[in-house]
């Protein structure tokens, strides 16, 4: 993985723990409990893996391999339980929770479980043809060799399965291989995207309500230049398996690339949702909770400026943290805050969106057991923040100080990364870090030249592939942060071209739309200015009185 956050990504995902709770009563914006439908057998998409289906055992084994193909890998793995004791001797059933435990896009296998389901398998010699080639790529996916050797073996193992077995189920499954295989610098990756595309497709096209199809066609087309084209499996996606968070946050990944902010918000927020009735049906910890979604409600309220629904969205977040969180769940939450300082400006409030974390975690460390990666993530997230508020307040010497702190961390968490990532992605750590130093020390000296140096650097390789799965409408852009300083130091044209190729990628960004008319109005391009303004107003129709630009693009559109 690439950039801190982007390697966190990786490091994070899945660590659950089983503890039951009371049901859960935060939400950015509270539901109705008749939410019982939404689990009925139906509810994850329709498939045909098996060729009898209609035992209980076969039904708890579809509804697994359903909830597989929507990466809610809690309920696969109850079902697949379920079919278990409902039949014994089911050998697929014990092969679908070995492969509950390896989530493909994640990197976050439970090797030890996985082998030891796949272990107990009752009667191996019964399994047929076709069965024991899944059974062989399952045993690649869970051998030696790093996450990245095990994925590209596996798909290389699940294109066997499909030519000699081909069907919707091997379809999909290499499908989603395929996307697990590449790295973002991997020169294959736009020939992976679009086979992995046209499997989907295929098994789409013949059955138009299945989970993992729509799912693997979002991840597929899911770039800038590619996201217009899964917009219609977007909109179906949510509707084939209603019970899945995952399956109503996808597709704001889709409506984010396209600039369509109030569907992308509605999209998390109902994901959000759908996640409090699954753990409150079940009793599940607050870690269970999609807290992903919530992330992306609060970054996408910031584009239809309604920062109040964003701080109700962050309170939220902020209250369970307080509430107990593993550092898997609050590491995030850590990382959110920088951006949520970026989005507002108000530099002073850092400690008091930090304090949630002075809770303690659920999954505290024992005596002499070391700091885990996911708690070291959430210290040099926690020290990011409060470095950016210093420099941004231009205080060298706290800006150091948390600069210092970073050094220490990151220095005990590098052999962590050496152990688990690529020599290239231990190399963008490494980078990222550097540059972030040199940025704060050029914020908190109010140094412009230096900074401009430093994000150039950030920003040139903004015509990169997208990495699958890494997609995030994040507050801090590094073209838009260029433009910002452009603009502030003069250079109204080199501005301008910065928020322009800003808006070629992130369309609909409502930091680089008023930053561009700013910058279109100094240079005396009052028609471009008034265009920008325009597009800003449709999109802040619901935005709050007095956020900064509303007023400023009133009067710029009104004026002759």
């Amino acid at each position: 993985m690439r950039a801190y956050a982007a390697v966190a990504l990786a490091i994070a995902g899945c660590s659950r723990h089983d503890a039951k709770r009371e049901p859960p009563t935060g939400s950015a914006t509270p539901k109705a409990a008749d939410d019982d439908h939404l689990f009925d057998p139906d509810s994850l998409g329709t498939i045909h893996f098996l060729a009898v289906n209609d035992s209980p055992a076969a039904r708890a084994f579809t509804r697994g391999i359903a909830a597989l193909h929507s990466f809610w890998y809690e309920e696969a793995i109850k079902e697949f339980a379920a079919a278990i004791a409902a039949d014994p001797s089911m050998n697929m059933a014990y092969w679908g929770a070995a492969m509950a435990r390896c989530p493909l896009l994640w990197h976050d296998d439970d090797l030890p479980e996985a082998r030891a389901w796949l272990a107990r398998m009752p009667a191996p010699q019964q399994l047929t043809p076709r069965e024991q080639a899944w059974v062989s790529a399952a045993k690649v996916l869970i051998g030696d060799g790093t996450v990245m050797e095990r994925r590209k073996r596996f798909a290389a193992a699940m294109a066997d399965v499909n030519a000699k077995f081909p069907d919707d189920e091997s379809a999909t499954f290499l499908s989603i291989a395929l996307l697990a295989s590449v790295e973002p610098d991997d020169p294959s990756l736009p020939e992976v995207r679009e086979r992995a595309a046209a499997l989907a497709i295929g098994v789409f096209e013949h059955n138009p309500k299945h989970p993992g199809a729509a799912h693997y066609l979002i991840h597929a087309y899911d770039t800038p230049e590619l996201a217009h084209l899964a917009l219609p499996y977007a909109l179906a996606y949510a509707k084939i398996a209603p019970a899945a968070f995952h399956a109503r946050h996808m597709p704001a990944h889709v409506f984010s690339r396209l600039g369509m902010w109030k569907q992308a918000v509605a999209s998390c927020q109902s994901a959000w949702d759908v996640s409090l009735a699954a753990a409150r049906r079940d009793h599940l910890t607050a870690d269970h909770d999609d807290f992903h979604s919530l992330n992306w409600v609060i970054e996408m309220d910031f584009e239809l400026g309604r920062r109040g629904a964003a701080a109700t969205a962050m309170q939220v977040y902020g209250q369970t943290v307080r509430d107990g969180l593993s550092y898997a769940q609050r590491w995030p939450y850590a990382v959110e805050v920088s951006s949520y300082l970026t989005r507002t400006g108000d530099w002073s409030s850092v400690d008091a969106l930090l304090a949630p974390l002075d809770a303690p975690a659920l999954d505290r460390s024992a005596p002499g057991s070391g700091i885990s990666p996911e708690a070291a993530l959430e210290q040099i997230g926690a020290a990011r923040a409060r470095a950016l508020s210093a420099a941004m307040q231009r205080d060298l010497p706290r800006t150091q100080e948390q600069l210092a702190a970073l050094d220490t961390i990151n220095s005990d968490l590098r052999p962590y990364f050496v152990a688990t990532q690529s020599p290239a992605g231990v190399a963008s750590i490494d980078q990222f870090n550097t540059r972030f130093d040199q940025e704060m020390t050029a914020r908190a000296r109010g140094d412009d030249q230096a900074l401009l140096v430093v994000l150039r650097a950030n920003a040139a390789p903004s015509d990169k592939p997208s990495a699958i799965g890494e997609h995030n409408p994040n507050g801090i852009i590094a073209g838009e942060e260029l433009a910002d300083a452009l603009l502030r130091t003069g250079d109204a044209k080199g501005a301008a071209a910065a928020y322009a190729q800003v808006l070629e990628h992130h369309v609909g960004r409502a930091h680089a739309l008023l930053g561009a008319a700013r910058a279109a109005a100094k240079l005396g391009d009052h028609s471009a200015a008034k265009a920008d303004y325009q597009k800003l107003l449709d999109q802040w129709d619901t935005a709050d009185p007095g956020i900064d630009g509303l007023a400023e693009a009133h009067a710029a559109v009104a004026a002759n």
